[in-house]
């Protein structure tokens, strides 16, 4: 495999996750209580795809040149992906979008992440990123794994959430249920 279709694989999974955690919930679950939210999370994971992805492509955000931050009713504020000095309490408890919207968005910055990575040389996963603050700084290779790990654990803490709001807890086996291993 190379480092692009291993990229694009856990692209994919990500991308699948979001999916699959979202299509069945109801309005409650992808917003109720624990914050942040189901919905939430999926927004702000997508949201931190765009805006990274296309910082290192040096194009516009969707966020911004494609509208999305108006149709989700929020400011169009390049920076704003989440972050908690960005977004105070509140906010995240006001975050209302629709699963629509948010699948939309997603598939969106989905479909332009795997742009990317098919138009990406595999040298460009070397270039140094102009970032001083970090010591060694960042390559492209290792800014997309670390959208990689937030992916994951967004993905997670949404898994998790789904199964607090249908179980109380996350129970995979039920103490009476459980099986030896063999």
């Amino acid at each position: 495999m190379t480092a692009t279709s291993i990229l694009e694989d856990c692209f994919t999974r990500i991308h699948d996750s979001v999916h699959r955690i979202l299509d069945d919930l109801t309005d409650e679950e992808l917003h109720g209580e624990p914050h942040p939210s189901i919905g939430w999370l999926a927004w702000r994971l997508t949201r931190v795809e765009d805006s990274n992805v296309t910082r290192l492509w040096t194009r516009e955000q969707l966020w911004i040149g494609e509208g999305w931050a108006d149709r989700f009713g929020m400011p169009p504020l390049p920076a704003d992906f989440g972050r908690s000095m960005m977004h105070t309490r509140e906010q995240v408890r006001e975050f209302s979008a629709s699963k629509e919207l948010i699948f939309a968005y997603q598939d969106a910055a989905y479909a332009m992440v795997m742009e990317y990575l098919k138009a990406t040389p595999p040298e460009e996963f070397d270039r140094e990123l102009d970032e001083p603050q970090y010591n060694p700084r960042p390559t492209v290779g290792v800014r997309l794994i670390s959208l990689v790990e937030n992916g994951m654990q967004n993905t997670g803490q949404m898994g998790y959430l789904k199964g607090v709001h249908r179980l109380g807890g996350w129970f995979p086996v039920e103490v009476g249920d459980a099986q030896p291993f063999r």
